[in-house]
């Protein structure tokens, strides 16, 4: 299926869906047009492509004590965009473009927004997990962002909520190994 460049649909309200049930994939839609595909490479980890009208990118996360996630064009080594963890919030950084902050809503409430370095809202994600499966919309407020950034934030910040959700998915199935109620370990002496 061919993508749509996203300056040629109607961005007032995007989607992100689940398109592929084992390794994480997902599809940017605008109403039923697609305008980019994220693929992981593998059903955990965190590298993946992201594939546009404008060509394929490759997502990657890097970093130990200053934790980063980077696009690049598929073939380069240079950054087209980067997202860095700060303390409660990242920071985003589009090559020839602008500065953003990401950060989630509320303690409790799945949504994300990111503002531009003048504090002025470029998008809001809501994400939805039901059944160990997560999906998501998007809402572009009003002052529309050059097309290109717009996708570039959109694409690096979903890419963010997904590799976070897999962490928490993959806590919550250890939980039941750990504490007083865990299996006996192998060459346990626990009565």
């Amino acid at each position: 299926m061919p993508l749509a460049p996203i300056d040629s649909v109607d961005r007032s309200a995007l989607r992100w869906l689940r398109t592929n049930p084992t390794v994480p994939e997902y599809t940017l839609l605008a109403g039923e047009t697609a305008i980019a595909i994220v693929r992981w490479a593998h059903r955990t980890g965190a590298r993946a492509t992201a594939e546009t009208a404008d060509g394929i990118w490759t997502l990657g996360r890097s970093g130990f004590l200053v934790p980063h996630l980077t696009v690049r064009r598929q073939g380069s080594d240079d950054s087209i965009a980067r997202l860095t963890n700060r303390l409660g919030h990242h920071d985003i950084e589009v090559g020839g473009g602008g500065s953003y902050r990401l950060k989630r809503a509320g303690l409790l409430l799945p949504a994300w927004r990111v503002w531009d370095a003048g504090g002025e809202e470029r998008l809001h994600i809501e994400a939805v997990a039901e059944n160990r499966r997560l999906e998501g919309g998007a809402v572009i407020p009003t002052g529309a962002l050059p097309p290109r950034e717009l996708l570039l934030l959109t694409v690096l910040s979903w890419y963010l909520i997904v590799l976070l959700w897999i962490e928490d998915e993959t806590i919550e199935a250890l939980v039941p190994f750990e504490g007083p109620d865990a299996p006996a370990r192998f060459g346990s002496t626990r009565g």
